[in-house]
């Protein structure tokens, strides 16, 4: 599994899961310093994508429950809304050189693992979302075995006879997690079948013609199912084009990047949100707590799959 890979799922829509394509002029934008007490935890949040109106949220987030455990709050990132994972690794550096007391990022490449540890030989804590079990004291990580059974249970729910077209990044890392993941919860469902998958390495430009080719070869598919919210906009064109509106619906993968308007048209009947702020607001606990030598709790990544009529309560209370 990809840190990269699994970061397009959270940024795109929910967790799965926003193919970005704007480019990054590389250098570092710093945020606030929420003010703890004198003496008090310092925690620094490196955000992938500060900009980006997930990831604001998830920093947002962090900052309410810092100051409600009494911590000094630093959040910075790459300006723009493309990676740049030099950037971040020189700001953990940075975290590490001012003395921080702990740091939370998203190990966007390889080259973080080593930076983490650097982190915890010089006494810090140190937290990820959708990083290597292991590299960090916390860790927030997706249940795939659970997340599968959430997306085929809801497709199960409908009426009648399904048949899944699975799109996922790669047959490897995170997007094979996924796939082992709504493969098992489907071998269990009476009414649910897969019929093939196609891959797009997370990248929106395939999403049409692997979709495309997914639906020609399996016309009899019902549910275009995903990890991977770059899907949404190919998938959407591909049922058009072939003429299946009303016959194949994507599952789409977040709100936004075109979720929400294919579930009002109709080209998407269900759609995966996550709850992001709470992946914040448990990570600077998990780290708030390490800190006072409590045991590192786990961090689980809650997620929800309704329809249209559902989906602005969950977005008020703070879901993508």
């Amino acid at each position: 599994m990809t840190a990269r890979s699994t970061l397009t799922a959270l940024t795109t829509s929910a967790i799965v899961l926003v193919g970005l394509t704007a480019c990054s002029d590389g250098t570092a934008s710093t945020g606030p310093v929420t003010s703890g007490k004198p003496g008090a935890m310092t925690i620094q949040f490196v955000n992938p994508l500060p900009n980006y109106p997930t990831w604001k949220l998830i920093g947002d987030c962090m900052e309410k429950e810092a100051v409600k455990r009494g911590a000094e709050f630093t959040e910075s990132g790459p300006s723009g809304q493309a990676l740049d994972a030099s950037a971040m690794i020189q700001q953990v550096q940075q975290a590490i050189a001012n003395k921080k007391g702990a740091v939370i990022t998203m190990p966007v490449s390889d080259g973080f693992a080593p930076v983490l540890k650097q982190a915890q030989s010089s006494g810090m804590v140190t937290g990820t979302l959708y990083g290597t079990p292991g590299d960090a004291d916390i860790n927030a990580g997706p249940d795939w075995s659970e997340i599968g059974q959430k997306l085929v249970s809801a497709v199960a729910a409908l009426p009648g006879q399904h048949v899944l077209g699975l799109v996922a990044a790669a047959d490897t890392g995170l997007g094979k997690s996924w796939l082992d993941g709504v493969k098992a919860a489907a071998a269990t469902a009476s009414n649910v079948k897969i019929a093939g998958e196609v891959y797009t390495g997370d990248d929106a430009a395939k999403a049409l013609p692997q979709v495309n080719a997914l639906l020609t070869a399996h016309p009899d598919v019902t549910e275009i199912v995903t990890h991977m919210g770059t899907t949404t906009p190919g998938a959407v064109a591909a049922i058009k084009s072939q003429g299946r509106k009303g016959k194949t619906f994507l599952l789409a993968g977040g709100h936004d990047n075109g979720g929400t308007e294919a579930l009002q048209e109709g080209t998407a009947n269900l759609v995966l949100l996550q709850n992001v702020c709470s992946l914040g607001t448990e990570l600077v606990d998990g780290v708030m707590d390490v800190h006072e030598k409590k045991p590192a709790p786990t961090v689980p990544v809650r997620i929800q799959v309704v329809g249209k009529d559902q989906m602005q309560a969950l977005l008020d209370q703070g879901w993508v």
